[in-house]
């Protein structure tokens, strides 16, 4: 048998989700051979090299595997059945029970990395910037504006925020310069998210690796690129969705974090740039914002390209520096991009309460 490292398997991992399903077959059918080739992969994994990043055993990793694969594909064929009721329960007791899935832990004050956040809004025809308080969720009384979107429900409201304008703007579906106001979060509170990004295979050596592996079905089946996004109905998000709603269930997880599926391949700045969190509403109002989220933030008011190049001119001039994920390149650096123009920009302006 065909022995691969933990870097060949997330390789291959992660090539699975830059592919979009064919268009002769079924969601369901697609997702099975995804995870079935996933199981085959780790049962070829050199599980001696990673003993030391595993607490479990390697039976237990693998039993859990072969459960999820099996789990989910039940899931979706309750869905099928309009069985929702039980699709949700099977989901939810698979989320909030599996003690081998990622958490990750937001918190500002001793990580640098989580203490900016971005929320990105379509410019209106006579509206050319936001408030604060327009830039957070969709407020309970405007709650028939809410779309179906990955990981929320039509009519309930949720908070997607990014650690770049980058990652914003690929959610966006790549908006025009001119076309978007931006906002910048800061979290007054840390917090836990189930953590379903991509695995970064530059920092593997961070994980512990039994969780990894025993969250990555769930990876996948949360990350397959919609096919025909101008269907009202996208079944690449029903796990998505019924994650989320097993989440707003969950005493310690207030949310999920997720990698974008939108990555342009023409950017080469470092991937966790492109990591989202999804954060349902937790107490629902007759009108305004969920108390528990505002809680967790302080939030700018928005500004946008057009009208910051008109009080300063954007830099043009590259030059060599080390990014704040100390990644060293001359003349290509985050930084030194619009969007990273703008995090500096959003940087001088107020926080507020919301």
């Amino acid at each position: 048998m065909t022995i691969i490292t933990i870097n060949q398997l997330l390789e291959k991992t992660n090539e699975m989700l830059y592919n979009i399903r064919p268009s002769n077959k079924m969601l369901e059918d697609y997702l099975a051979e995804l995870l079935v080739e996933y199981e085959s992969l780790v049962h070829e994994l050199d599980f001696d090299s990673i003993k030391a990043q595993i607490k479990t055993s390697k039976e237990n990793v693998l039993e859990n595997i072969s459960m999820s694969k099996e789990l989910i594909a039940k899931v979706l064929k309750y869905y099928s059945e309009a069985k929702i009721a039980e699709s949700i329960s099977k989901l939810k007791e698979y989320v909030l029970n599996n003690k081998l899935l990622l958490t990750l832990t937001i918190d500002s004050a001793t990580n640098k990395e989580d203490k900016n956040w971005y929320r990105m809004r379509n410019q209106e025809k006579h509206k050319r910037v936001y408030s604060s308080n327009e830039m957070f969720h969709i407020p309970f009384e405007l709650r028939g504006k809410v779309n179906t979107q990955r990981y929320s429900l039509p009519g309930y409201p949720c908070l997607y925020i990014s650690r770049s304008i980058w990652a914003t703007w690929e959610e966006m579906h790549e908006p025009k310069l001119a076309d978007f106001s931006v906002a910048r979060l800061e979290p007054q509170n840390s917090f836990d998210v189930l953590d379903l990004r991509m695995i970064n295979i530059e920092t593997v050596d961070n994980y512990e690796l039994d969780k990894v592996l025993s969250t990555l079905p769930l990876i996948i089946s949360c990350s397959i690129k919609v096919l025909n996004p101008d269907d009202n109905f996208k079944p690449e998000y029903i796990i998505p969705q019924l994650v989320m709603l097993a989440l707003v269930a969950d005493e310690k997880r207030i949310g999920c974090a997720y990698t974008s599926t939108q990555r342009n391949p023409f950017f080469n700045w470092d991937m966790r740039k492109l990591d989202n969190i999804a954060l349902p509403v937790h107490f629902v109002e007759k009108e305004g914002l969920c108390s528990k989220l505002k809680s967790y933030f302080q939030i700018t008011d928005a500004t946008n390209y057009e009208y910051e190049m008109l009080k300063k001119a954007f830099c043009t001039t590259f030059w060599a520096t080390d990014d704040d994920y100390g990644i060293h390149d001359e003349g290509e650096e985050y930084g030194n991009s619009i969007f990273g123009q703008l995090e500096e920009r959003l940087m001088d302006m107020p926080l507020k309460n919301l």
